[in-house]
């Protein structure tokens, strides 16, 4: 049984062959940007964190390769441990493959960089500059550091002077795009930089700014945005720093990559999972995975949930249905249910798991932490109807014990049924639709019975 995704292959041939969310067409929307403008520039693809924008990227860099594009990739945040950005950005550039002639104008353009930015550092710092720019520019780069300080010096004193190498540098490098790219941009995607520590981040857009910005290079950055403004924010040490107008001075065009489906990731996820195992012997088992389904569904959409957790949640479940003796008495909405709050709203879980909540307590929570849509009653969306009844099981659960139900939900006058709480949003009515087809149920188990599995608290059931 898997517990977690893996990565995907992506082939070559076909890069978004093993797509699960059908983002080719975004892919091909990009492309005829970097098509239509090749002039350089910097475009971001904006996305949540755990929205799966590393391996759309990854695809997207396979896509272009397939219609000859030079692509590169840069994993800012596994990098960020050096202290200047441009050894790692160069040392990409060495990867491409070209000829000698070009191979020594990288090195000459190299040697350019370290006038402009190396200064004194350890001799350790050689290790680095060999895993990132290779063999044959080491000595290069160590007579470049070994001049340090002095040089150093002496191009703070000669502004022209580092005016001119920083023009030779761009010219020498404007040079080897057109080279090894035949007449098409280079693309150059950077990735994770709002995962990096603040300092770094605000480095490798100075860098691209000031030393890349040049007809032929097209950066990419793949970025969430709200987490790269909190960066700058930190490295500037202030809340009042307007982030977004900051990013603008680096940023050219800016493409929201649209929301995944989250009803296409959770049936792969069922899938993936082998959630048919879970249920094998279940003779409802179809309805059984679909009261999972819609209930994820409902939540993750409403509650906006990024794949990452939805992929935890998931994986909770999977392996929750383990614990499990008996699966034929599993009431699979309230099991997601409760593993979402367990996942995402951990405190609220924590008291209802010791009962720290009344009933009148709990529909206030459920109010607080689900969007006001989910309790909207529309004739076309009956997942909002049946979410209802995953609440009035929960409820049900909750004020059972293993001695009986300890709290009377429903109370009748004249015939007429009511609640012994009060709903602001959630629609009394349904609700007691809800309570009522609860009372027909005689398998209702106590909350401990579905919260130990819940948090792995027994033995597994293989």
């Amino acid at each position: 049984m898997n517990c977690k995704l893996g990565k995907l292959e992506i082939p070559a041939d076909q890069p978004f062959l093993n797509c699960k969310l059908d983002r080719e067409k975004y892919a091909k929307v990009l492309k005829a940007i970097i098509t239509t403008y090749q002039k350089g520039f910097v475009l971001a693809i904006d996305g949540k964190w755990g929205t799966g924008k590393t391996t759309f990227v990854e695809m997207w860099k396979a896509y272009l390769e397939l219609d000859n594009f030079q692509t590169l990739y840069f994993n800012a945040w596994e990098n960020d441990f050096i202290s200047d950005p441009l050894v790692g950005l160069l040392g990409e550039l060495k990867k491409i493959n070209s000829p000698q002639k070009t191979k020594e104008l990288a090195s000459s353009m190299i040697n350019t960089a370290g006038r402009i930015v190396l200064k004194a550092v350890p001799a350790m710092f050689k290790g680095v500059i060999k895993k990132h720019a290779g063999e044959e520019v080491i000595e290069v780069l160590c007579d470049c550091i070994e001049e340090g300080s002095s040089m150093l010096k002496k191009e703070i004193e000669n502004y022209e002077s580092q005016k001119g190498s920083l023009q030779e540098f761009r010219k020498e490098l404007e040079i080897f795009v057109d080279e090894v790219c035949e007449k098409k941009p280079l693309i150059f995607i950077i990735d994770e930089l709002d995962r990096c520590n603040p300092h770094y981040a605000v480095k490798v857009l100075e860098r691209i700014k000031h030393l890349f910005n040049i007809p032929n290079i097209i950066f990419v950055l793949s970025i969430d945005k709200e987490q790269l403004s909190y960066s700058i924010r930190g490295y500037y040490g202030s809340e009042s720093i307007n982030a977004n107008e900051y990013l603008k001075r680096f940023i050219d065009i800016e493409y929201a990559l649209p929301e995944p489906d989250i009803e296409i990731f959770c049936k792969y996820l069922l899938d993936y999972f082998d959630f048919n195992t879970g249920f094998h012997h279940i003779q409802d088992q179809t309805s059984t995975i679909d009261d999972l389904l819609v209930t994820a569904i409902s939540i993750f959409k409403y509650k906006k949930l990024t794949l990452r957790q939805i992929e935890k949640v998931f994986t909770n479940i999977r392996l929750s249905l383990n614990m499990f003796s008996n699966r034929s008495n599993i009431y699979t909405d309230i099991l997601c249910f409760l593993t979402y709050l367990r996942i995402c709203e951990s405190d609220c879980y924590q008291k209802i798991v010791h009962r720290e909540y009344t009933v009148q307590d709990i529909i206030v929570q459920i109010e607080k932490i689900f969007p006001k849509q989910i309790f909207f009653l529309e004739t076309r969306n009956d997942r909002n109807r049946r979410f209802y009844f995953t609440i009035a099981l929960f409820l049900k659960c909750y004020t059972t014990t293993y001695f009986g139900q300890n709290y009377i939900l429903l109370n009748y006058k004249d015939g007429i049924p009511f609640v012994n709480f009060k709903t602001n949003i959630i629609n009394e009515k349904q609700i007691i639709e809800a309570l009522k087809w609860t009372d027909t149920k005689h398998d209702i188990r106590p909350l401990e019975y579905i919260t130990g599995k819940i948090d792995l608290l027994e033995n597994l059931q293989i």
